[in-house]
């Protein structure tokens, strides 16, 4: 058997085995998921509270595990059928230039994924999400976002992809290092300054006004010797009814942003408390050390990337007989399945020490800071509709904060 069969064989049997392991992990966090009311999670929810969750979390389940039956099944034919081949063919029968070829064979994919994906997400925002009282969005809203969503994709991706081919075509053997160096420049770029510049294109943000909230943040801030370049309040209300905070930003540029619904919904301690947790993720380095290892697991993808696209295997794997970077490219994110998984393990377990130790911060450092997160989470909770006994092997692979009830047991003991 031929080199790329036993490839096309490993993207098969790599995309069908992450497709029956997710739908196993999804299962065992449903199953886990329906038990009685316990003393616990009787201190959240009362008991209509709780199976309006359960019922909700079900709702969820049911439409994830269709959409991914039917994703799965498109990618398969996709591969099989030589429908990736077929496009590269009737790309290069109308153009000459590699480079474009790539960037037109990238550019359609996005654009057929996109307009493909918008009706699960039209059902899931204005069937689910209304169903259970958290969406605010109109349809003239929700069409706008994709689009500016896909715009912005091409607009920020296409040219990132032209200069990584571009560098691939000129320095293969320097390819994965200097392609490694371009994106840990944009990532940093994107750390530092891509708050400022995509989130007000579907965000109002605005100076959080004079008043209490606004001189006990500043107080806090103060006392942290924390230096607040900006703190804004985001009018996620035309959205959403879900709470929430951010932070973002490094050195001198930092930006706290207060969800409208999170201003309404927890009081003034409260909502200091929580963002005494965001000022912990910077005091406590966690900014810092987050970004390094996302470099780290770029390094690693280039390293192997460097190491196995010059492989023509990869482009006839997916049925061309005429080598290309794209499809090269495609055929090895398929095959990195089993990286990618493992190190979104790692991360995400780094990201929930991260979020106790954020905790640690706003307890030590804000007055009576356990008792408002305490009721700050709770209040997050009920209005989010949070699963309280999520299967662990599911919180391994897919949370990156802990789950609720271990986050309040947790602040018991700090």
């Amino acid at each position: 058997m031929k080199t790329s069969e036993w490839l096309l064989i490993g993207i098969v049997a790599f995309v069908l085995i992450d497709f029956a392991v997710g739908m196993f992990i999804n299962y065992l966090n449903e199953q886990s998921k329906n038990q009685p009311l316990s003393s616990e999670a009787a201190d959240i929810y009362d008991e209509a509270e709780y199976k309006k969750s359960m019922a909700y979390g079900t709702t969820k389940y049911r439409f994830e595990m269709l959409t991914t039956l039917i994703s799965t099944v498109v990618i398969l034919a996709a591969i099989m059928l030589g429908w990736f081949a077929w496009l590269d063919g009737q790309l290069r029968d109308r153009f000459s230039n590699n480079l474009l070829i790539t960037m037109l064979f990238i550019g359609i994919l996005v654009l057929v994924s996109s307009i493909a994906n918008l009706p699960a997400s039209f059902y899931s925002t204005f069937t689910i999400e209304e169903k259970f009282g958290f969406n605010k969005s109109t349809k003239k809203l929700f069409f706008q976002d994709a689009v500016k969503q896909l715009l912005i994709s091409l607009a920020v991706g296409l040219p990132l992809l032209y200069a990584v081919a571009w560098i691939y075509q000129e320095l293969q053997s320097q390819f994965w290092l200097i392609a490694w160096l371009l994106f840990a420049a944009f990532s940093l770029f994107m750390f530092v300054f891509g708050t400022r510049i995509f989130l007000p294109m579907f965000n109002k943000l605005k100076p959080l006004p004079d008043g209490e909230l606004r001189s006990a943040v500043e107080d806090y801030c103060h006392t942290q010797g924390f230096p607040l370049s900006k703190l804004y309040e985001m009018d996620a209300s035309k959205r959403s009814t879900k709470l929430n905070a951010f932070f973002s930003g490094m050195g001198k540029v930092k930006i706290i942003g207060l969800y409208d619904t999170l201003i309404e919904k927890l009081t003034i301690e409260e909502t200091v408390a929580v963002l005494a947790h965001e000022v912990g993720h910077y005091k406590r380095k966690h900014v810092y050390t987050m970004f390094a290892f996302s470099n780290i697991q770029m390094l690693i993808i280039f390293s192997l990337m460097g190491w196995l696209l010059g492989n023509p295997n990869l482009s006839k794997a997916l049925g061309s007989d005429t080598p290309s970077f794209h499809l090269s490219m495609l055929a090895f994110f398929l095959l990195f399945t089993p990286v990618s998984t493992l190190l979104g393990l790692i991360n995400n377990s780094f990201s929930r020490h991260n979020e106790y130790q954020a905790d640690q911060y706003s307890i030590d450092t804000y007055p009576n800071a356990r008792e408002y997160m305490h009721s700050a989470l709770k209040k997050l909770s009920v209005e989010s509709l949070s699963n309280l006994n999520p299967h662990p092997i599911y919180v391994a692979v897919h949370y990156s904060h802990p789950p609720i009830l271990d986050r309040l047991a947790n602040l018991k003991k700090v």
